[in-house]
């Protein structure tokens, strides 16, 4: 158990120093609708620029976490040490990498259409509690310790890529001088990587440390332990030819959208929007081991976890032998939820020059569930300034896990480059860093 908590631990670690995030936040707002503006509302594929819109590439990368910042870091190189020790509530953190790859859409009088493609990748904690920290690296500069954990929600450590191949279509109801109104769908065929859970769920426990011995005590709870058995053997676990599990769609997933535009001299003055996201599912493959652990150990009686070793099938076997635990294994429960969101955005252009968005996003499910990927709750206000081709904007952004941020980015035509931290990450610690960038053409009017 010791190893799983400390694998917990690495990760949060080893995040902190990589980098990624999914949403062009601020960029996705832009006076010029592109493909990233579609994908943000499927409805905004009948609101196109030009004609004909080709993305060749986009990407954006980016982390958000509750603790620590890239400063506190620099400042106290033995941060680490006492990372927990200020933490009041449950330690999250976010990672999403988002790669857009070629995407095209095309307008037709009332009708539009599209087709996307896009890779996924996501790196989670949530919910972990500080307690349960703490006391492991108290135990790593004591040789006797003894803590008492009382954890009664999920926490997760969730890792998982997958890629989608989306089909939009969209279609002007009402369309004059003055309004439109359109509506837009984007349906997706889901094709999955590989996929690691690893949830601790209403854990009670004593945990004794000593110079020759960890003891587990008074415990009991459950755990979920979801992964890719081809990562049991690495020589027969290629991550170039096995990772994507041959681009096999296994999984079906859907947007929906509406949009509302109010316009003087036949441009946005005003222009709203709604959509539902992410409603879907994949299934992973046959490679996937769905395992359950439930423990029971009674007061006064005590299991040894620095014994464990081997293989996972000899470590399991070491546990049931102890009569403390139970294994069950339903790996056709390996169905992985979406992380369904609702959104809604205003895009407000007073001038010719100015125009200011705010964005909103809700998610509608639920993060502790081991099958369930997560979605963050956030409120993104946008400045930008409008100098024909060129653009300037400056997204200020209420993270559900860090906070409040702001940032700056550019957009020339059909390329653009920006962070939704950067401001705040010079003007004091920040515990979110993020790059987007993209490029895309437009043909036609």
């Amino acid at each position: 158990m010791k190893n799983l908590i400390l694998l917990t631990i690495l990760l949060f670690v080893t995040c902190k120093y990589s980098i990624a995030q999914q949403n062009y936040y601020g960029v996705q707002n832009s006076h010029r609708k592109g493909m990233i503006n579609a994908m943000m509302n499927p409805a905004e594929i009948n609101n196109l620029t030009k004609k004909v819109e080709v993305s060749l590439f986009s990407f954006n990368i980016g982390l958000d976490n509750n603790v620590l910042s890239v400063q506190d870091i620099i400042d106290d190189p033995d941060v680490l040490e006492n990372i927990f020790d200020d933490v009041e509530g449950p330690v999250n953190l976010r990672t999403d990498v988002s790669v857009l790859g070629p995407a095209v859409g095309l307008r037709f009088n009332k009708w539009s259409f599209g087709i996307t493609t896009e890779i996924k990748a996501k790196a989670d904690i949530i919910d972990f509690n500080p307690d349960l920290g703490s006391s492991i690296i108290e135990s790593s500069n004591n040789d006797n310790y003894q803590t008492i954990i009382n954890i009664p929600e999920n926490q997760r450590v969730n890792a998982t890529g997958w890629m989608e191949i989306g089909f939009l279509a969209g279609r002007k109801i009402l369309d004059t001088d003055f309004h439109s109104l359109s509506v837009g769908a984007n349906f997706k065929l889901l094709l999955p990587g590989s996929y690691t859970n690893f949830g601790m769920d209403n854990i009670n426990a004593t945990i004794i440390y000593s110079e020759d011995e960890i003891l587990l005590t008074d415990a009991q709870g459950s755990l979920n332990l979801s992964y890719d058995e081809r990562l049991e053997n690495d020589d027969d676990f290629n991550i170039e030819d096995d990772l994507w599990r041959g681009l096999s769609p296994s999984g079906l997933g859907v947007d929906l959208g509406v949009n509302y535009m109010l316009k003087r001299d036949k441009k946005a003055f005003l222009n709203l929007g709604l959509s539902l996201k992410n409603m879907g599912s994949m299934r992973m493959g046959n490679n996937q081991r769905n395992k359950y652990y439930s423990m029971n150990i009674p007061q006064n009686e005590y299991f040894r976890t620095d014994n464990l070793e081997g293989s996972i099938e000899e470590i399991e076997q070491q546990l049931v032998d102890s009569g403390y635990f139970n294994i069950s294994n339903n790996d056709t429960e390996a169905k992985i939820s979406m992380p369904r969101s609702l959104s809604a955005y205003v895009e407000f252009s007073p001038a010719k020059i100015f125009q200011v968005s705010l964005y909103g996003q809700k998610r509608v499910s639920n993060e502790n569930n081991n099958f369930n990927l997560s979605s963050a709750d956030l409120l993104v206000l946008t400045p930008r300034l409008v100098l024909g081709k060129f653009e300037l904007y400056s997204p200020w952004m209420q993270h559900q896990v860090s906070g409040l941020t702001g940032g700056l980015g550019f957009q020339v035509g059909g390329f653009f480059v920006g962070s939704q931290s950067i401001i705040t990450s010079v003007m004091k610690n920040n515990n979110r860093a993020d790059v987007h960038m993209g490029f895309s053409l437009g043909f036609g009017s």
